[in-house]
């Protein structure tokens, strides 16, 4: 890798060396990322690790299997897939070509309301035909099996697949402030039916407002309330809650909007694009203490949200350094320019 002698360093000191490196010197097939023979690249590697799993520990897998099918399929579908447990490759397959199908003859959306009220880059199929088929066999299965490799057949995880009950947004606001980390001002607290005030309230101060729902995720069901314009009151935001489906018997969060400082745009997003971003820092815990396993930057947002990014870059650690881009990590991110690479990041590592 041309960038492989300045993010080695960083690896012995703060990453993973195998799980960054991998990220680092990934290279695409000849055909480029999410072609059809990636395509069948990755799905021949999750079938392998399904059989390894189903091989190695049969009965975890299929206690696994019962919970996790039931609780996606229901009871007596997710029963039956549970029994043909050494298929079940297949079945996934043959489930998301149903789906597929329905769409095309039914002429529905084709991206999945789970993932967005609209279509989300994270999930959108590669551009050819052929490989669209091939990932919509490949996803759940992904899925399917990596949930396993996590978390085994623990009840609880395998709840939080589908519907966060513990790891909501008030158990992540008490882990940082547990240790005095930095976040947006909570102003507000919505029960499913009521709105009641936090701390100094949703009227003071000059802040916009985001209110999202605890269990949520992808920023499925956000609003932004802009002071002065949607509210003046209390009341204004109370109203407008109840009257939102979403929300009704749904807990939720407001808090101040957080914008970006100025004068980042240059080194954080390419030309045309908005300062907003993300760093996405995933740790794994090893032997020597937390270790980075991967740390990358999440751009070129088209609106006032990360989750709108169309373009992901890899970041040097030490050296605080776009170096790759995130090309392997989606299909909507295959094709992506990168204009950045060799931008810095100010505080990246710090915030590691």
């Amino acid at each position: 890798s041309p960038f492989g002698a300045g993010c080695r360093p960083c690896c012995k000191m703060r990453a993973v060396p195998w799980g960054f490196n991998a990220q680092l010197e990934a290279r695409p097939p000849a055909a480029g990322w999410y072609s059809t023979a990636d395509m069948l690249s990755r799905l021949a590697l999750a079938t392998a690790l399904f059989c390894y799993c189903l091989a190695t520990q049969p009965l975890r897998l299929a206690r696994f299997a019962l919970q996790y099918n039931r609780l996606w399929h229901g009871g007596f579908t997710g029963t039956a897939m549970t029994l043909l447990l050494p298929v079940t490759p297949a079945v996934l397959a043959a489930i998301a070509w149903g789906e597929r199908l329905k769409q095309f003859v039914m002429r529905e959306d084709e991206w999945d309301p789970r993932f967005g009220e609209e279509p989300c880059i994270w999930y959108q199929p590669p551009p050819s035909k052929a490989a669209a088929i091939i990932y919509d066999a490949f996803r759940p299965l992904a899925d399917w099996v990596a949930a396993f490799v996590l978390f085994g057949d623990n009840r609880v995880a395998i709840d939080h697949t589908i519907r966060d009950t513990i790891c909501t947004k008030e158990y992540w606001y008490g882990l940082l402030d547990g240790v005095g980390a930095r976040r947006p001002l909570q102003l507000g607290s919505w029960d499913g039916h009521a709105l009641r005030d936090v701390g100094r309230g949703v009227e003071s101060g000059g802040c916009d407002l985001v209110c999202k729902i605890s269990d949520s995720y992808l920023g499925i069901g956000d609003l932004v309330f802009k002071r002065g314009v949607d509210f003046a009151t209390r009341g204004d935001i109370e109203a407008a809650l109840r009257g939102d489906a979403r929300y009704a018997g749904r807990p939720a969060v407001l808090c101040e909007m957080v914008q970006p400082c100025a004068g980042l745009e240059a080194s954080v997003s390419s030309d045309g694009f908005s300062a907003v971003h993300s760093l996405d820092i995933v740790t794994l815990r090893t032997r020597e203490g937390a270790k980075v396993l991967s740390l990358v930057l999440w751009t070129d947002c088209p609106s006032w949200t990360s989750h709108s990014a169309t373009a992901g870059y890899l970041v040097d650690i030490e050296s605080e350094t776009l170096v790759a881009p995130a090309a392997w990590y989606a299909p909507g991110f295959c094709s992506m320019a990168a204009p950045l690479v060799g931008q810095r990041v100010p505080g990246a590592r710090e915030a590691c």
